[in-house]
């Protein structure tokens, strides 16, 4: 499979998603005519599935992936189209002939999609909610961190862990250790924010599911109003999606005091 010249990719990731201006046009004709690569919507396609299966702010980022990810992009394409795309099979007659470079790019950057599902997890461990939590607790400079009181409910007796909880970021992370499984189709968890600034009722901090075979997990808070202050969190089980206000009972706390 041929390789796409940066440029290029860009560009025409750029026309596919928002379109260029003049300037952007008319480099993009010059860098066409001057690789030899006959301009199609095909590799329009191809940018933006490229784009988009890499998570790519710009198309440019591609180079900064890891030289055995591009590789095997090339050889996984190569082995299941052929050098030229020859075992491309169409679902439908095609309306007019597409040159095979452009039409195996396209279709080898949507394979990609499947292929590397994994391996673009692991490549993304920066932006990992624990990386995050991680984060905020070392350079915020007012986060706090409150642990889990021992649960009352013999059932969550095991839960441990802590919250942390930045207000001038409107930002925190709910660490938890042995918190039961929970079925999403009968109950979720949901977490609740007690800031006394506010009016009476705390405020929703999300719901969220423990899924089964995990001991440890961390969970982004998703506080739906602003908290100035808070002095407490606690979490409840509610009805899949959750609830405005909650009867309780409360299963687990972390108070600041």
């Amino acid at each position: 499979m041929n390789d796409i010249h940066p440029d290029i990719l860009e560009l025409l990731t750029i026309r596919a998603t928002e379109g260029l201006n003049a300037d952007q046009a008319r480099r993009l004709q010059e860098l066409l005519t001057e690789h030899g690569v006959q301009d199609t919507t095909d590799l329009d396609l191809a940018a933006a599935a490229a784009a988009n299966a890499f998570g790519l702010e710009s198309a440019r980022d591609l180079e900064n992936a890891p030289e055995t990810l591009r590789a095997k992009l090339r050889a996984d394409a190569d082995s299941f189209f052929g050098p030229g795309g020859d075992n491309v099979v169409p679902m439908q007659p095609q309306p007019r002939p597409t040159p095979r470079w452009s039409w195996g790019w396209a279709t080898a950057a949507a394979l990609a999609l499947v292929l590397l599902a994994t391996t673009l997890v692991d490549f993304d461990t920066s932006s990992s909610v624990e990386a995050a939590r991680e984060e905020l607790l070392a350079d915020a400079g007012d986060a706090k961190r409150l642990p889990w009181a021992t649960p009352v409910d013999s059932e969550y007796a095991a839960v441990r862990g802590d919250v942390v909880w930045s207000d001038e970021r409107q930002e925190g992370y709910m660490l938890l250790t042995g918190m039961p499984v929970n079925d999403p189709a009968r109950s979720q968890y949901q977490l609740w924010v007690v800031d006394p600034e506010r009016d009476g009722n705390p405020v929703d901090g999300g719901v969220f599911d423990i899924p089964a075979g995990t001991s440890t997990v961390v969970i982004p808070i998703n506080a739906k109003l602003a908290v100035s202050d808070p002095v407490a969190f606690a979490i409840t089980r509610e009805q899949p999606g959750g609830v405005v206000v909650s009867k309780g009972p409360l299963l687990v706390v972390a108070s600041a005091g």
